[in-house]
């Protein structure tokens, strides 16, 4: 392959993914990605979505997936998480004694939706407005 095309190539992949999100943990592997949870509080400023939360505290996109192919009339879910003390949340601590569930947060409502099974086999569902959101680096 000639030069000139390898750097033809190379510069229309840099292009194409400046442009185009795609998600950045891949399923069945393993990759070096920076990533962090943060609250969707900042400064007074809150609830926020997970795309806005990952975008004023770092700059790098919320972990979504499209969400309209398995649920209808929503377009992006992105990965959150819940805890039982919102005082985590609004303080921005970093508290590793606290307990999680991990959920999604939903195109532009700020919640973040959880669900899990109990123990007698019903279904719980629970959604808060103090949550975390997963920002990654892509």
């Amino acid at each position: 392959m000639d030069t000139m095309l390898k750097k033809s190539l190379f510069l229309g992949c840099l292009f194409a993914s400046s442009v185009c999100h795609a998600d950045p943990i891949q399923d069945m592997g393993l990759s070096g990605h920076e990533a962090g949870w943060f609250p969707n509080f900042i400064q007074g400023q809150g609830p926020m979505t997970c795309r806005k939360t990952c975008d004023i505290w770092t700059g790098l996109p919320a972990e979504t997936e499209k969400a309209n192919d398995l649920v209808s009339g929503r377009d992006i879910a992105s990965v959150c998480k819940i805890t039982k003390d919102p005082t985590i949340i609004h303080q921005g601590i970093n508290d590793p004694s606290s307990h999680w569930l991990y959920g999604n947060q939903q195109d532009k409502d700020p919640v973040c939706t959880v669900g899990w099974q109990e123990a007698s086999g019903n279904l719980t569902v629970t959604q808060r407005k103090e949550f975390m959101c997963l920002c990654v680096s892509p």
